[in-house]
């Protein structure tokens, strides 16, 4: 019995780390997309903007997991806009 708990634990634990999204590539978006993003979590790195890039602001405000954009999809940004009432303040860049 204490062996079926510890397998029951185990797999248990696997499901979830492996539920986690990914936090490699870039995020891919249509031309003219907005993505909103926690400005402390905005960590500018060389080629790319990593941060927890969400579609919507109210999604990104959630949001905690970072992922890189590529400075070349980017139009315009990242602009300071707003703050969550989380007291985060979000920043938005369009995509190309």
């Amino acid at each position: 019995m204490k062996k079926f708990l510890a397998l029951a634990a185990a797999l248990t634990l696997a499901a979830c780390a492996s539920s986690a999204p990914s936090t490699t590539g870039n995020v891919a978006q249509a031309s003219g997309t907005t993505m909103y993003c926690w400005q402390d979590k905005l960590v500018d790195a060389g080629g790319t903007l990593t941060c927890n890039w969400e579609s919507t602001a109210a999604a990104a405000c959630d949001a905690s997991y970072p992922t890189p954009i590529s400075k070349t999809a980017i139009a315009k940004g990242p602009d300071k806009i707003r703050m969550c009432s989380n007291g985060q303040w979000l920043v938005q860049v369009t995509m190309r």
